[in-house]
């Protein structure tokens, strides 16, 4: 549990997200649980992984559809 604050930025600093997308996002996950966050290369989303891991957010890496 974090507070949504905290979630966006977070968001912000990882992503570079303007608060407004990071803000979209972090009640995305709020009110389903899940938000995809960000979509591209392996290399590079296993690297957000660890730093959403390491400010303590869960996370989870799906191939997309």
């Amino acid at each position: 549990v974090n507070l949504m604050g905290y979630v966006t930025f977070v968001l912000m600093k990882i992503f570079g997200y303007e608060e407004k997308k990071a803000a979209i996002l972090m009640m995305q996950v709020h009110q389903s649980s899940r938000s995809v966050v960000w979509s591209g290369e392996k290399e590079k989303a296993e690297f957000y992984v660890q730093q959403l891991q390491a400010h303590q957010l869960k996370t989870s890496l799906e191939k997309a559809e």
